[in-house]
């Protein structure tokens, strides 16, 4: 696995859907420096970064092209892809991995990859002015997740049809913003998620906003699993299972290309 990377579409069986990744093996010690450098040079979404532990176990980091984040569901979900699909670990075999938010595991089951995540809990809180800033429709429900304000739309054609004041998002506490509504047809809730301060205006399918979603909606709607869909230009779908303080995130994966690094 030495020196190669690849480009994947996560949460979608086409080419051209989902979220883009970069998936990266490390064959050497690498500054942080290098690590950014190299993804604002793929400038992809997220760039994610592998260096092998030992057996079946991995650490993993994530960096959009301007900086490190903690946690990112997408580009887990395609470093596990890579893993598997390319023949690193066996297909039978679960995988560990090492991040900054603590150990994650992930296994394969029916061709389609489970994320097991902690649960972001959410806590209802009062619309302010500040963040009826942040979209042009009326907000229905406020909630702090964590690290992140969820703002609960009317319907998932405002979500659709929503456009973020990037300037005021700057302005709230956390990475970014979650706008969504209830869903119709086979999906239980809609989404979209804007991160402006960390380079990204709007995600494409963020796994990690499903950890504050699914506890959002499981209250509301009264269920531990769910059909969802965020609702950005290239569209994603997700299957969500709460079992205890964990949330399964299950999702297909893709690869686009392949390449090699010279250094």
């Amino acid at each position: 696995m030495n020196n190669q990377f690849y480009f994947i579409n996560a949460f979608s069986k086409e080419k051209f859907k989902g979220n883009p990744a970069a998936i990266v093996f490390m064959n050497k010690n690498r500054s942080d420096a290098w690590m950014i450098s190299l993804a604002g040079e793929l400038n992809q979404p997220i760039t994610t970064f592998i260096e092998p532990k030992g057996g079946n176990s991995y650490q993993l980091r994530w960096f959009t092209p301007t900086e490190e984040i903690d946690l990112c569901g997408h580009g887990t979900l395609g470093a596990a892809h890579i893993l598997w699909s390319e023949g690193f670990t066996s297909s039978e075999s679960a995988i560990t991995f090492h991040t900054h938010a603590g150990i994650l595991h992930s296994k394969l089951t029916n061709q389609q990859i489970i994320l097991k995540f902690n649960v972001k809990e959410s806590t209802e809180t009062k619309v302010t002015e500040k963040l009826k800033r942040v979209i042009q429709f009326p907000i229905k429900d406020a909630a702090w997740a964590e690290d992140r304000y969820i703002l609960e739309l009317e319907n998932q054609d405002m979500v659709h049809k929503a456009v973020p004041n990037l300037g005021a998002i700057k302005e709230l506490d956390g990475p970014g913003v979650i706008i969504t509504s209830i869903g119709s047809g086979k999906y239980d809730f809609v989404s979209r998620v804007f991160a402006p301060k960390i380079g990204i205006n709007e995600d494409y399918v963020t796994g990690s906003a499903h950890c504050a979603l699914a506890s959002y909606w499981g209250n509301r709607l009264n269920k531990k699993e769910f059909m969802a869909y965020q609702d950005s230009k290239r569209g994603g779908e997700l299957k969500l299972k709460i079992i205890a303080e964990k949330v399964e995130l299950i999702g297909d994966c893709i690869t686009l290309l392949q390449g090699e690094l010279y250094n």
